[in-house]
């Protein structure tokens, strides 16, 4: 694992104190290794070869008993230190051994000896840039609730006593599974509290640790203390990610209060908690690691309390973007916390995003789930969300550029040539739009059900590759049933991600005006001009880019096309099942991750006026430059889209001009947007500050600008650590704000 040096903790938080406004984002604070005690434990090179060893030994054992042995090989000898200007441990000295020893060993045997055939699938759908497949063990987030009740040694007593009173044959290997990773957790805890006991200053973090193996968490540090080690081992030792740290304000609201009832000062809380954000600042994972605010209470008014605030304000005076920030924007939100954190995004902090608590509810209700649930509905990833004690998965992101492609190629690819579907006509067919939509329409459909096929004939054999015997003892319904989760053990599902919106109802828009209404040129010719990448047609390109009517501006075709879309692909995807062993249910969204780069070279030029290898749209945005009416029609056209009739994300990245922001009355108005966009029925709503001058000057002279921040899609980096396709991008986008 990489850590921030020792020496810059003090320095940090020194600078955390006297300057409201300090940076620790740059470039001085480059990740770096921190100095494991070989007396600690085995070299990392020495783990990997004993964990295979090891498991050859145990090749009759099934592989939740050989994962949960490796575990406890890892937990007994990877190298561990303490120190005494920090608050918390450094966890694991080799990242991820098991991904690189048995979990990769296994993925390997299902899809190249087991079930070859679905891997010929998986590359042939990913390789196309079609739709992305592949196993997604990315986006779990434990049941915290349970966590900070029970603590580890009650999950460890829990299952125990499952284990003994235990009616059932076929249940009794997962609760002697469960037991034995608990068991080896709570003997990794001794480990820690050893060292921190020989560590001259960690006193606190002895005791901490001391209570954390025995009990539930009794103090607001040891609640962190709690997510920071379940988050180490879960992520980086067991290769399961942790997608949220939790509700934090509402989770811990109650050792908040208790700390200071019992004389910890508010100082004292404040400084641990900027200890617990450094932990993820300083392993700076490319996604950032969100945490998540806010939300209702079962009486209806707002779970912001003053820990809320006092989150935000930490956060804000550290100048850090990494852990990102969720808040559950409701219309019981207090407006001046809103305010709070609409300031922080205009001054340069846009890591948070604000996610619409009615609407999320909503969509869970609409697709099964109790009020309760609903209320209480994790957000994890970039904005995705779920019902507590769940688990999903869905490393799926569909291209719906290719199914346009595919009709206008008789079923052949844009870019290779490759026939990927029999039966589509030629161009001669559509001698209306209509044809041509409704073969759009028919293709997408095809394509998205072998992505579901594909899928469902993996996902049962996810427990071979990976059992989740640690994640699973978090989760109530799995310990009741016995089950791993991926085993059937709780509620679960599956999900694709539908990408490059604004790009394919622009490109119906445009083919539809200006082939079928004004007639200016024949579909084959439009098509020769898409098959040249526009080339000699420059002037005609020109004309397309110019166009207005485009989505996101609030125009009538394109915005109906795109309500008409996302409708029909929920409608085709929404609560179809699951593989039968896991006995869940499929949903779906419209957020790209960073599609919209690595998919962009293998998509052919679109009929928007896109060149190949361009940047695509991002999430249900417009297409990058295209937004030429302002924010309030971007919201217009992104709300016309129902994010009620799917359970996943469907997340408008929003651009403002310094100047439109300033002030009291900048602040107004950045409100007025995002509750517009609540009101209206929109899911997520994140927000650039910028103007294309500032930018041009921060890409030409980068060593003036080593703070700046840009949000790109569901997380944050820093404008010199993106390259210079990415950045012309952002100057695009800036260049069309009014």
């Amino acid at each position: 694992m990489q850590y921030i040096k020792n020496e810059d903790y003090e320095y940090i938080m020194q600078k955390y104190a006297d300057e409201p406004q300090s940076i620790v984002g740059r470039s001085r604070f480059v990740r770096q290794d921190r100095i494991f005690d070989e007396s600690t434990g085995l070299d990392g090179d020495v783990i990997i070869q004993k964990i295979m060893e090891d498991d050859e030994k145990m090749s009759h054992l099934s592989h939740p008993v050989r994962k949960a042995k490796a575990l406890e090989f890892v937990l007994k000898n990877t190298r561990i230190s303490c120190d005494s200007r920090d608050i918390f441990p450094a966890i694991n000295s080799i990242d991820r051994p098991l991904n690189k020893t048995i979990i990769g060993k296994w993925y390997n045997e299902l899809f190249r000896e087991k079930i070859p055939d679905v891997l010929d699938e998986m590359d042939k759908y990913t390789n196309a840039s079609i739709c992305t497949i592949w196993p997604d063990f990315d986006h779990s987030v434990p049941d915290f609730d349970r966590l900070f009740t029970l603590g580890f040694s009650g999950i460890l007593a829990e299952v125990s006593e499952k284990a003994v009173t235990n009616k059932y044959p076929e249940k009794q290997e997962f609760y002697d599974v469960v037991k034995y990773s608990y068991s080896a957790f709570i003997d990794f805890l001794s480990r820690l509290e050893n060292l921190a006991h020989k560590t001259m200053g960690s006193e606190k973090l002895a005791k901490a640790l001391n209570n954390l193996k025995q009990n539930p968490p009794s103090s607001f540090y040891e609640a962190l203390l709690l997510v920071y080690i379940y988050f180490m081992i879960s992520e980086h030792i067991d290769c399961l990610q942790v997608r949220s740290l939790s509700n934090i304000d509402r989770q811990l609201y109650g050792l908040y209060k208790s700390d200071l009832e019992r004389g910890v000062t508010e100082e004292e809380i404040r400084t641990t908690l900027a200890y617990f954000f450094l932990q993820f600042t300083a392993i700076g994972n490319y996604w950032n690691q969100p945490v998540y605010l806010g939300g209702t209470k079962a009486d209806g008014t707002t779970e912001i309390n003053e820990l809320s605030y006092l989150f935000l304000d930490v956060y804000d005076k550290m100048g850090i973007y990494n852990p990102k920030i969720q808040i559950k924007l409701a219309e019981n939100t207090p407006k001046d916390f809103v305010f709070k954190a609409l300031d922080m995004i205009r001054r340069g902090n846009n890591c948070i995003v604000f996610v619409c608590d009615e609407t999320i509810r909503a969509a869970l209700m609409n697709a099964g789930a109790t009020e309760e649930e609903a209320r209480l509905a994790v957000v994890k990833g970039c904005y995705e969300y779920s019902t507590p004690g769940s688990f999903g998965g869905g490393m799926n992101y569909f291209n719906l550029l290719k199914p346009l492609e595919q009709a206008l190629h008789e079923g052949c690819d844009g870019v290779t040539a490759i026939k990927y579907m029999d039966g589509v006509p030629s161009i001669e067919y559509y001698t209306t739009f209509e044809k041509l939509y409704d073969e759009y329409k028919r293709i997408l459909l095809y394509h998205i059900n072998k992505v579901i096929e594909t899928v469902n004939s993996f996902e049962d054999h996810l427990s071979y590759i990976n059992p989740l015997s640690m994640f699973s003892g978090t989760i109530k319904k799995a310990v009741d049933n016995g089950k791993d989760v991926l085993e059937g053990g709780t509620k679960t599902a599956s999900s694709v991600q539908f990408g490059f919106l604004a790009d394919i109802v622009d490109s119906l828009t445009m083919l539809k005006k200006y082939v079928y209404d004004k007639k200016e040129l024949t579909l084959s010719e439009f098509v020769e001009i898409l098959d040249k990448n526009y080339e000699g047609h420059d002037i005609f390109r020109k004309k397309l880019l110019a166009d207005k009517e485009k989505y996101g501006n609030n125009k009538e075709v394109p915005d109906s096309f795109a309500k008409d879309l996302t409708s029909f692909i929920a409608k085709n995807v929404m609560g179809r099942p699951t593989s039968p062993k896991r006995g869940g249910k499929w949903g779906c969204g419209f957020h790209v991750a960073r599609m919209s780069y690595t998919m962009a070279d293998k998509t052919a030029s679109s009929a928007n006026g896109r060149l190949i290898g361009e940047e695509l749209s991002k999430n249900v945005s417009a297409s990058m430059g295209q937004n030429r009416d302002g924010a309030t029609a971007a919201i217009l056209s992104a709300t016309k889209i129902d994010a009620t009739e799917f359970t996943s994300d469907a997340a408008l990245d929003l651009g403002l001009l310094p100047s439109a922001v300033q002030g009291d009355d900048g602040l107004e108005a950045m409100y007025g947007l995002v509750t517009t966009f609540r009101k209206r029925g929109g899911h997520a709503i994140h927000i650039n500050v910028f103007d294309a001058e500032t930018l041009r000057d921060a890409q030409k002279h980068p060593e003036k600008y080593e703070d700046l921040q840009i949000r790109v899609c569901g997380w944050n980096v820093l404008w010199n650590n993106i390259n210079k396709k990415e950045q012309d991008g952002f100057i695009r986008q800036a260049e069309g704000l009014v």
